[in-house]
């Protein structure tokens, strides 16, 4: 009765997904004029001599007025020719393009998850912007990327604003399926905001006023996580102004990014994320992340009891059709918007292995340690 239970929870939950999902207006960037105000894109980077070029090369092509454009990139103790190669990036930079170093603004080492932090306060505080956009070294950007941004941000008088993030060039059976469990954060945590429950955002596409970030204190508060900047800020900024954070939902303002390679790397990556979930302040956000982990759970269960025949076989495989019907409508609602048609064939596989997944990363979150660009995390 408790799995049939939890199970219809599920159901209701995904339900109540598509439905808000469907109803959240989609907004067209081309449709109206570009704003007048200055913004400034923050990067913080390290070791990204692979990527930083063609994010470079993607903000030089944007529609929005690069004499209001402002860009500051703080390198974060790069080891390779990542700072190289943006020095030579300047001289043919049509927007201004200022290169800050990290080493020269910190007198002491800090603890290995505050870097990125530090790096992007001190841009912050630097900016001339009264519009913050951020991304990550390894993305890229449409040309109406900004535009997008500028246009939501005034029309809304937003504070933050959540923008979506999906994958490209997925070549393997194993990119193709983060692109699909990807694609269902992104929806969900869309939804969620758009319901008043800031509960899930990505710092690959973030805007937010100059004014709330430094309002909210940046990430003074939040040193003791190696992880989470993005949706600590979320939050505070959150409850300084009720109802002014959004997700916007335009295609013109995806930011597509690259999956992991290997799965070492894809469970170091989601560690990370779960490390943070027991630190959230907003309490709804922890316990959607512990039903998320109870509903997949019990799915594991479910199928241990059948085969222990401690369990109807009958009963176990309707929940799963039922699951796993509703789940693929949500799932197909949310590729088709990120342009990722080509991978709703792999939503059944991710399905099938998908139970097994968040159960693994939930029962070793507890587990201290991870590392990230060559460091290693408590």
């Amino acid at each position: 009765m408790l799995l049939l239970s939890i199970s219809i929870a599920y159901t209701f939950f995904t339900l109540f997904l598509i439905i808000k999902w469907i109803q959240l207006k989609t907004v067209d960037a081309l449709a109206a004029s570009i704003p007048h105000l200055r913004i400034t894109v923050v990067i913080a980077i390290r070791n990204e001599e692979k990527n930083i070029i063609e994010l470079l090369e993607d903000l030089n092509r944007q529609t929005f007025s690069s004499a209001q454009t402002e860009v500051i990139i703080v390198d974060d103790h790069s080891t390779d020719n990542t700072l190289s190669i943006i020095q030579f990036f300047q001289q043919r930079a049509i927007f201004t393009l200022h290169v800050l170093e990290l080493k020269n603004y910190i007198p002491v080492p800090l603890s290995a998850g505050n870097y990125k932090k530090k790096a992007i306060e001190i841009a912050v505080h630097q900016a001339t912007g009264e519009l913050i956009a951020t991304t990550d070294g390894d993305c890229r950007v449409g040309k109406y990327w900004l535009n997008s941004i500028a246009q939501y941000y005034q029309t809304h008088q937003a504070r933050f604003i959540s923008g979506p993030v999906t994958f490209h060039a997925e070549q393997t059976l194993f990119e193709h399926l983060q692109t699909v469990e990807f694609a269902s954060l992104i929806g969900s945590g869309a939804v969620l905001l758009a319901t008043g429950m800031p509960v899930m955002c990505n710092g690959a596409n973030l805007a937010y006023s100059k004014e709330a970030f430094m309002a909210a204190g940046g990430y003074q508060d939040t040193a003791g996580s190696p992880s989470g900047d993005d949706i600590f800020l979320l939050q505070k900024i959150n409850r300084l102004y009720p109802g002014k954070a959004f997700f916007l939902k335009s295609p013109e303002a995806i930011v597509h990014t690259r999956a992991k390679s290997s799965w070492q790397e894809f469970l170091q990556q989601r560690k990370r994320w779960a490390s943070k979930w027991n630190l959230y302040q907003d309490k709804t956000a922890s316990l959607i992340a512990i039903f998320i982990f109870i509903s997949n759970f019990s799915l594991l269960i479910g199928l241990v009891l059948v085969m222990c025949q401690l369990y109807p076989l009958r009963m176990f495989l309707i929940q799963i059709a039922i699951r796993f019907g509703i789940e693929f409508v949500f799932l197909t609602l949310v590729l088709k918007f990120l342009n990722k048609q080509k991978n709703i064939p792999f939503i059944l596989p991710l399905q099938l292995v998908y139970f097994l997944y968040v159960s693994l990363v939930g029962l070793i979150t507890h587990r201290k340690g991870y590392e990230w660009k060559g460091r290693k995390l408590k």
